[in-house]
């Protein structure tokens, strides 16, 4: 492998990548996480091109186009609320977008890996739910930081550690505010029994 200049921009653009992403992981609301998430996609783009990645620039730029979607949707409190024909129709040719780039553009058995990272990615941000986000993004992690190897991007390696750790702080602190909440609800509840039996 030679360090030429393209190389060395492919691995800067890599850290803003994951940068971007990482802060995506650690977002509160579904709408951040999303507008991050298409930073992070357009400097993925640019280089897995400069690495010369046919497979990891198709992955990036459905993720890139779905994200647009879901910042769309995010717009519309009221289709936030319950899912309607056409999320899961739009889901659908997601994936099957994600089928075709494969079929033309894969390099390998170890180049599915990025295909498993983006259907998984897909199906965690549909959800609508953090929670899922987060929980989701540990596999997603791993097998992009496996795809990172295959491509000889050792910074891609990093910061998809990176990554996995921001993803697993990030499903470890939901899960902690989400226990709060409930014991917040459950001391409410029985205070208020009390006062009924008094």
């Amino acid at each position: 492998m030679e360090i030429t200049a393209v190389y060395i921009w492919s691995q800067i653009l890599t850290v803003i990548e994951y940068s971007l992403l990482g802060l995506s992981y650690l977002a509160k609301k579904r709408k951040v996480a999303v507008i991050l998430d298409i930073f992070s996609m357009l400097c993925g783009i640019i280089a897995f091109i400069l690495l010369g990645a046919d497979l990891g620039v198709g992955m990036s730029i459905v993720i890139l186009l779905a994200n647009f979607y879901y910042l769309w949707q995010e717009g519309k409190p009221k289709l936030q609320k319950q899912r309607y024909w056409w999320d899961y129709l739009i889901l659908g040719v997601i994936l099957a977008i994600i089928v075709v780039i494969t079929i033309f553009t894969h390099e390998g058995w170890l180049s599915f890996l990025s295909v498993a990272a983006t259907i998984l990615y897909e199906i965690s941000i549909w959800q609508q739910s953090t929670k899922v986000y987060k929980l989701l993004g540990i596999p997603v992690a791993f097998c992009w930081m496996s795809y990172n190897a295959f491509v000889l991007s050792p910074f891609g390696v990093i910061c998809e550690l990176g990554m996995l750790i921001a993803s697993i702080y990030g499903y470890v602190k939901e899960l902690k505010a989400g226990r709060k909440k409930k014991k917040k609800k459950s001391s409410a509840w029985s205070k208020k029994k009390k006062a009924r039996r008094a």
